[in-house]
């Protein structure tokens, strides 16, 4: 028995290290005046895979708490934000779009990764 709260307890802090270095990077994607990636129009779709991989990170870290209706706001949250502070950035803009597309992945990645975590372990 404790084997496996060991086990489980390593995996929670992998994935919790993964989400914590995503966000980092995300953020710094989000808010740098350069982007490494160029957009064009595949915009909305960078947005939704890019929310949806930090939804999938949050889910997978914090798996073992029932809170996904606060990770799902919270990370909303961000995403609004971000557009926010990318107002005040040279070279980006403020989006409602890019923030519905972000908010559509957050919540897809919400809704499905526990129920393909659990089908799988």
């Amino acid at each position: 028995m404790t084997d496996t709260i060991s086990k489980v307890i390593r995996g929670q802090v992998i994935f919790q290290s993964l989400f914590a270095l995503y966000f980092i990077f995300l953020s710094w994607q989000l808010l740098s005046p350069v982007t490494i990636i160029k957009v064009g129009e595949w915009d909305k779709l960078y947005h939704f895979i890019g929310f949806g991989a930090l939804g999938t990170s949050a889910v997978l870290a914090f798996l073992h708490k029932s809170c996904a209706r606060h990770l799902a706001i919270a990370l909303i949250c961000y995403a609004a934000l971000t557009e926010v502070i990318q107002y005040f950035v040279p070279g980006r803009s403020f989006s409602v779009l890019d923030w519905l597309a972000d908010t559509a992945g957050i919540l897809v990645a919400i809704m499905i990764v526990p129920a393909i975590y659990k089908r799988l372990f």
